[in-house]
């Protein structure tokens, strides 16, 4: 390990405040990257942004596949940063009530803060407390010895300021040094609105689009996503590397979209239930309903009332609820045969007549969720190589065409492509083994997918030790210079290859490309032909080379 105390990284240079982490409590690639700056002495130059990635999860069932995924999480960290004490803990509590609780902290001096967060992760993954729990969150206050200087700060559950919509009911009768029994402080209106922006940065910004930390670099916009090796890091922290992609994730889902056509009134005993587990949207008006559907991608469910919607109203939004892949329920208050045939009849997922128990009503619907969580996310581990964690030949091809036309249909700007190949990546196998062959591929991989431009690059697995990315916007010249620094990234990776004559015996690769204006008549299989055609002479040249046309 690099984070000794003898042999720190020196970070000297690093300005403070200008990285900036989102993440969360409950995940554990967010614990392990939080205890490997605070191995380097780096978590008061650091502004650490608590957000939450899943508000509903006090509300859902810790079901055994959930517990399977936490443990396969856990044990990536354990691969990953073996340095880091990790324990498997038995649930995966919400967090927001000790971000909130964090929140009340932020009145007080840096290292107070760091000390309570460094604590409230280590109670969770190594001693597997309930940190939504309030007597772990006292326990915690106690613990690192806050609880005099709290006081001192006049930060108390009996303090007269405005409550917020995030908290629950609290004591306000609570004297002396006790702490409150539920939600411990109240926070200020300033308060509020900075965490609520950060919660809100990290749920609408395009970059950060999955639940694991999001490492920025202020002063340039750089980014680190997910939990990333120590080298990268450190690389990243002393400004030479500027984008990384881990896609470990927490599994927790972000809250379903249901958008629900119809009366409010008379749905509102299921509306009311279901928005603990979803941001629930009304609409009693079909042509507001049909233009939501239309332009967001992210709409998961479509409740329609079949007494209010007519025949037109019903056939409409069922047919868009189909084509955007949205799950449709028909929700009917007087439970005819009639309705159940035309719900049966439009394709809908499911139809729930009111004047069943309730809690049958809302069991359907959890289960809709859940097999819509689980096909969702296989439908996205389908379009990733499981070796090197890159999207596959299917996807690329899937998204070269998508890119094609956006660029044609926005005026036919530039495209460059790049074909890279492992060179005498047989002989490789040969010498360290399949094995061996696979942890080369990995990290190539590693490499090409963190020195590529961010994300409107796209890299994937071409086949066999072949990759290709993809460089919308990229003329030959630039998609020229990016290839060389890819060749030169590999170079520096220093994984042996005593097979190979170049570099001293270091994996080394090939790269082919061009670049080419998107215009109808035209398809990305017109450069990867010629992409193709420039790795084969890159080759023949003697390898380890960038030829463009």
């Amino acid at each position: 390990m690099t984070d000794t105390e003898t042999n720190l990284p020196d970070f000297r240079d690093l300005p403070t405040r200008d990285v900036v982490v989102y993440g969360d409590l409950n995940c554990p690639f967010c614990f392990a990257l939080h205890e490997r700056l605070f191995a380097w002495n780096l978590l008061d130059r650091v502004e650490w942004r608590l957000i939450v990635h899943a508000p509903d999860l006090e509300a859902s069932i810790f079901s055994l596949e959930d517990q399977s995924l936490l443990a396969n999480e856990v044990f990536s960290i354990h691969h990953r940063a073996p340095d880091v004490p990790v324990n498997l803990p038995k649930t995966r509590p919400g967090s927001e009530k000790a971000t909130r609780f964090m929140q009340a902290l932020d009145r007080l001096p840096v290292d107070h803060q760091v000390k309570a967060r460094v604590a409230l992760y280590r109670a969770l993954w190594v001693d597997g407390r309930d940190i939504a729990d309030p007597d772990t969150l006292k326990d915690v206050v106690a613990g690192v010895g806050l609880s005099e200087v709290m006081e001192s700060a006049d930060i108390r559950g009996d303090q007269n300021v405005p409550s917020t919509s995030h908290e629950t009911s609290r004591d306000n009768n609570s004297q002396g040094s006790e702490l409150p029994a539920h939600d411990f402080w109240n926070t200020s209106d300033e308060e509020i609105d900075k965490f609520d922006i950060w919660q809100n940065e990290w749920e609408t910004s395009d970059e950060f689009d999955r639940r694991i930390p999001i490492i920025k670099r202020c002063s340039n916009d750089n980014l680190l996503l997910g939990l990333p090796t120590e080298e990268a890091l450190v690389d990243f922290l002393k400004g030479s590397r500027t984008f990384y992609v881990n896609d470990d994730a927490c599994v927790f889902q972000p809250r379903p979209i249901t958008l629900v056509f119809g009366s409010l009134e008379k749905l509102w005993p299921l509306v009311n239930t279901i928005r603990n587990s979803c941001e629930v949207l009304h609409f009693s008006n079909s042509d507001d309903c049909r233009e939501m559907l239309s332009e967001h991608e992210s709409v998961d469910f479509l409740l329609i009332e079949y007494e209010l919607a007519s025949a037109k109203d019903f056939d409409l939004l069922s047919d868009m609820a189909s084509a955007r892949d949205v799950t449709c329920i028909v929700v009917s208050a007087e439970g005819s045969d009639e309705a159940e045939m035309r719900a049966l009849e439009s394709g809908a997922a499911e139809y729930l007549p009111l004047g069943r128990n309730a809690r049958i009503l809302v069991a359907r619907f959890d289960k809709l969720v859940k097999e819509r969580r689980k096909r969702l996310s296989m439908e996205q581990h389908a379009k990733f190589d499981a070796l090197t964690q890159v999207p596959n030949r299917r996807e690329f091809q899937a998204r070269a065409e998508q890119e094609w036309h956006r660029l044609i249909h926005e005026g036919g700007g530039y495209c460059a492509l790049l074909l890279i190949d492992i060179d005498f990546f047989k002989a490789y196998n040969d010498t360290y083994g399949h094995l061996g062959g696979d942890a080369c591929l990995k990290r190539v991989a590693s490499v090409l997918r963190s020195n590529a431009r961010g994300y409107e690059d796209f890299i994937a697995r071409y086949g066999g030790e072949e990759f290709v990315l993809l460089l919308p916007g990229a003329t030959l010249e630039s998609a020229r210079e990016i290839g060389e620094r890819l060749r030169e990234a590999v170079i520096a990776e220093q994984i042996e290859h005593t097979g190979s004559s170049i570099e001293r015996g270091h994996v080394t690769v090939s790269i082919g490309g061009t670049s080419a204006p998107a215009t109808t008549g035209k398809t990305p299989g017109d450069l990867i032909r010629v992409a193709d055609e420039c790795l084969y002479k890159a080759k023949a040249s003697g390898r380890n080379a960038v030829i463009m046309q």
